[in-house]
């Protein structure tokens, strides 16, 4: 229990009457009346407080979060008594979670209800809890505020980025995947079997062009197939020290995984088979692959709680354990980091032994913080020396992945948060041309 400034002043105030005292004695007995008012208006609003039992707060959360997107917290205030109350409120989320602001301060009619709500973002997967509710409640005269502390423990699991796949059977729907980043025309392939004509884009290849078909509409029409079913994707996913880095506050292996299982449903829309391989120098995990949304599913609660280790990832290790589990030629997606041709030749040859047995695909994240360093204008020396050891990073990088497209091996290469857009675009381009 504390004082309100109210109260201060008030008692401020009668302190005047003690200071004139010492001029005019006739204001001392002023002083005690005043005083003794104020002690009694204090212990009346002491015992003015309601039941704080009449008080009822909840919180509201969904049952599962994702990483790094915006998910939604509703306080919930309910006033049974018969006096308005006046209180702030703070909330206390994980501490992995950035929030707007979990302090609120509202008055509460008797026997009314508010919501305050407030939005948090998760920067790391796996099991969190959010702690207690603290009130501060103002008594009914201004004069006293009381403290109280809601027990309101409330665990919470923080998932791969499933809004991602709500929003793209969504956008789906609605013809306006290029929101995405996605790259619309290119949902319906080149397969063996015909399905239909539509007008040409600037993005079609020549050879489906329709020539007959446009001699007739007087207008460019392309030839659309049905796209291959049924091929094998597996999701190697590298949980070694390459993948421990952090891009704006959020893991690289987050950003992966998010990439993972959007892929996962895209290809389980296609009908394609879906497996998962976590690896470092031992195998993680493995989930053979199989089609359906289920098994989409599957992948997630594999790759949930999923953590990067200091250990040095072994690519023969998990090629080796593909050779004895899997041997049906497959797409193998990689996710992982490359810095420069050295540190990464050991890679490259890794990957590239599994060809051509399987189409191999290596996956990697931009630092969005190097980009931004490379866009900079220098203002001062040390910018200048910045956008130098950028520009280099990225040249050494780039040295990298043109070693691995060498080798046959296709790359992804985006900023961080493009990362899952444009592995669609290229899995869907692979389906188009029928690579696999």
């Amino acid at each position: 229990m504390t004082f309100t400034r109210r109260w201060l002043y008030l008692f401020a105030g009668g302190s005047v009457f003690f200071l004139l005292a010492e001029f005019i004695p006739a204001f001392a007995p002023l002083g005690a009346v005043f005083d003794g008012v104020l002690i009694s208006l204090l212990i009346a609003d002491y015992l003015l407080f309601d039941d704080p039992k009449l008080l009822v707060v909840s919180r509201r959360i969904n049952e599962r979060f994702s990483v790094t997107e915006t998910n939604p917290v509703s306080l919930l205030f309910t006033n049974h008594g018969r006096r308005s109350v006046h209180l702030i409120a703070r909330d206390v989320p994980p501490a992995a979670f950035h929030c707007e602001n979990t302090t609120f301060e509202l008055e509460l009619a008797p026997h009314s209800d508010k919501v305050c709500r407030y939005t948090a973002v998760p920067t790391e997967r796996g099991h969190f809890q959010f702690g207690n509710i603290y009130l501060r409640i103002t008594g009914p005269l201004g004069l006293l505020v009381r403290q109280f502390r809601i027990p309101a423990d409330q665990k919470v699991d923080v998932y791969p980025n499933l809004q991602q796949t709500e929003k793209f059977t969504l956008l789906a729907r609605r013809d306006r995947l290029q929101q995405m980043g996605i790259h619309v025309s290119r949902v319906k392939g080149a397969g063996r079997e015909f399905e239909s004509l539509r007008d040409y884009l600037p993005d079609d290849e020549y050879r489906s062009i329709d020539w007959k078909a446009s001699a007739r509409r007087g207008k460019l029409t392309v030839r659309q197939y049905e796209l291959e079913r049924s091929q094998n994707v597996i999701l190697a996913l590298d949980v070694g020290r390459t993948m421990l880095a952090t891009i704006d506050g959020v893991a690289k292996l987050d950003y992966a995984v998010n990439a993972a299982l959007m892929l996962a449903f895209v290809a389980a829309l296609q009908d394609d088979n879906v497996g998962l391989l976590a690896f470092s120098n031992t195998i993680h995990s493995y989930v053979a692959p199989h089609r359906g949304r289920a098994q989409v599913y599957r992948i997630l609660e594999e790759l949930y709680d999923s953590r990067a280790s200091l250990t040095e990832p072994e690519y023969h290790l998990a090629a080796s354990y593909l050779r004895i589990h899997w041997r049906k030629r497959s797409l193998i997606v990689v996710f992982t980091d490359l810095w420069d041709p050295d540190s990464s030749r050991r890679t490259v040859i890794e990957l590239a032994a599994m060809q051509p047995q399987h189409l191999v695909c290596c996956v990697t994240a931009m630092d969005t913080n190097v980009l931004r360093a490379v866009d900079a204008e220098p203002q001062a020396p040390v910018d200048v020396y910045q956008k130098g050891v950028a520009l280099q990073v990225i040249a050494d990088r780039e040295l990298a992945l043109a070693a691995l497209r060498r080798r046959g091996i296709l790359v992804v290469d985006a900023p961080a948060h493009e990362l899952s857009a444009s592995l669609v675009n290229r899995y869907l381009e692979i389906k188009r041309r029928g690579l696999l």
